[in-house]
């Protein structure tokens, strides 16, 4: 049997750490208004996009998706965290971001910046992000799922979801099920602004018909007195 040193022993094992830790973020920092609970398990989800081929599993190239968790367990809110290469704007469900100093899931950093890296948003190590939440003061049902509407968030955006039970966070996303903002999300006019574009449109429509001259007969009078 060939012998193996100690230290070949502890490169491998943080060998391993390091490779697991970019397939699953199982930290939870403390922010302001929330707190962590001890052990935070990786049942978060978001469902929505298209699968990515980078460490952030899922690319988002609508405006909408869903959250839920894989155990099916009840989460009394829902808590939407975000990372961007530009300044993070736009709202989820008509609620704007909350600026944050750093990452809540601390450990996602590095797969996100490789990703964010993957898709082009930004080259080298793509360390200079902006973070922030949406906290979209909504229950999850057990065994059931939050629709969630994005508008004007900015491509090259990861999102993450972080469940509140007992009244602190308990259930994170890991980095295979997280989402990255594919292309800027739009705005999606209401029915009721489509139908009042257009009722304008018929409007402008009857004006222009009214104004319209009439046509001009090219026949003598004569003929014309005849008829």
């Amino acid at each position: 049997m060939r012998f193996r040193s100690p230290a070949y022993a502890v490169l491998t094992l943080a060998l391993t750490v390091f490779i697991a830790g970019t397939a699953a973020a199982d930290t939870c920092d403390n922010f302001v208004p929330f707190t962590c609970a001890q052990g935070s398990p990786n049942v978060a989800r978001l469902a929505g996009g298209s699968a990515s081929g980078q460490s952030v599993g899922f690319v988002l190239d609508g405006n909408s998706f869903s959250v839920f968790t894989a155990n099916g367990k009840a989460a009394s809110d829902v808590v939407i965290v975000g990372a961007s290469v530009t300044a993070l704007s736009g709202t989820l469900n008509g609620m704007s971001f909350t600026s944050l100093s750093n990452f809540p899931e601390d450990g996602a950093l590095h797969a996100i910046g490789g990703s964010l890296t993957g898709f082009g948003f930004c080259s080298g190590t793509c360390s200079n992000l902006s973070f922030g939440y949406v906290d979209l003061h909504s229950a999850l049902s057990a065994n059931g799922s939050l629709s969630v509407i994005a508008k004007g968030v900015p491509a090259g955006t990861a999102l993450y979801a972080m469940m509140v039970v007992d009244g602190k966070i308990k259930f994170i996303t890991p980095n295979s099920e997280a989402l990255v903002v594919g292309k800027n999300s739009v705005s999606v006019p209401e029915p009721g602004t489509m139908t009042l574009m257009g009722t304008g449109m018929i409007g402008l429509a009857g004006v222009a018909r009214r104004r319209r001259p009439r046509s001009l007969s090219l026949e003598p009078p004569s003929i014309a007195k005849q008829r």
